[in-house]
């Protein structure tokens, strides 16, 4: 598997995590767990997790997006490293500072037909009513999505999935599939944070969202189109408490190909990343979207 593909939850950890020999050193519970810093995408701390400062450094060293998470495991906070910045670093965040607003607005409106698509993809793949609806509702999505269809689009989305559990989509509440999809969704996050990052773009200077207390405004716009890939994988797990093992197989998830033959989730979002910075600067005229369901 490609360089940092590992995510390390230690939210829930109540130990010390330290650095020996290219290696994130885990102690917990009189037991000793090592794995290669080399391997690692993203590390999430939780409030009981003490780390050493060598380790900190070693982090950055290596470019692992680090997310300290408070005690529901909702990030809080992140570091990134200034070890290996973009060249491009500054042409690109004025690029996307002095971005006109009708390139943000047909930049939206593509983030969000795509999003709706895949949406409309998921229904059909898990042979549920709604997919129709959702493709009629993505034509309707005009530039900065005036008339708000991402959350037509969304009430329709949610009412046809999980139904037989009278399921309703209340983020950052509720368990089962609820905090399955908030875990998943924190974990994917994480790599956009990364990837944001590493194409030398700021992460608070958002497309649509814009919040003086929310660093992650970027993060959060491009993460749109990769979510209803998600949500079909979630869809594949039991409905199930939130335990270490269901965490495991939710990072799996994550790091699953986001469509048959082509690149795994992470490895797109780079390349996403990679081109709305280049979208940024003017070397595209079109942000293309990646949809959940078709091939590019």
């Amino acid at each position: 598997m490609a360089k940092g593909w590992r995510v390390i939850d230690c939210t829930a950890m109540t130990g010390r995590l330290t650095y020996k020999r290219g290696q994130l050193v885990v102690e917990h519970h009189d037991t000793e767990t090592r794995i290669p810093l080399a391997d690692t995408a993203v590390l999430l701390l939780g409030i009981q997790t003490t780390v050493s400062t060598a380790l900190l450094q070693q982090l950055a060293v290596f470019d692992v997006e680090v997310l300290i998470c408070q005690w529901n495991q909702t990030p809080i906070a992140a570091m990134q490293s200034w070890n290996k910045p973009n060249t491009r670093s500054a042409a690109r965040q004025n690029a996307q500072q002095e971005m006109s607003l009708p390139a943000r607005k047909a930049a939206w409106q593509k983030i969000i037909r795509a999003k709706i698509l895949g949406q409309s993809h998921v229904l059909d793949k898990l042979n549920l009513d709604g997919g129709e609806l959702l493709r009629s509702l993505a034509v309707q999505v005009h530039s900065g999505d005036p008339n708000n269809i991402e959350g037509q689009a969304a009430r329709e989305y949610w009412h046809h999935m999980f139904s037989e559990e009278q399921f309703r989509r209340f983020p950052g509440y509720g368990e089962g599939h609820n905090a399955q999809l908030d875990y998943a969704y924190t974990v994917l996050r994480g790599f956009l944070i990364k990837s944001i990052c590493t194409a030398g773009l700021s992460p608070t200077i958002g497309i649509h969202h814009h919040s003086a207390s929310n660093y992650f405004c970027l993060a959060d716009d491009l993460i749109e189109p990769f979510r209803p890939a998600i949500d079909y994988q979630i869809s594949q797990l039991p409905d199930g408490p939130l335990d270490s093992e269901m965490k495991q197989q939710i990072v799996l998830s994550v790091n699953s190909q986001f469509n048959p033959k082509e690149l795994t989730i992470p490895s797109l979002v780079d390349e996403f990343c990679g081109q709305y910075a280049q979208y940024c600067e003017g070397w595209l005229d079109k942000l293309p979207v990646p949809v959940f369901g078709k091939r590019r």
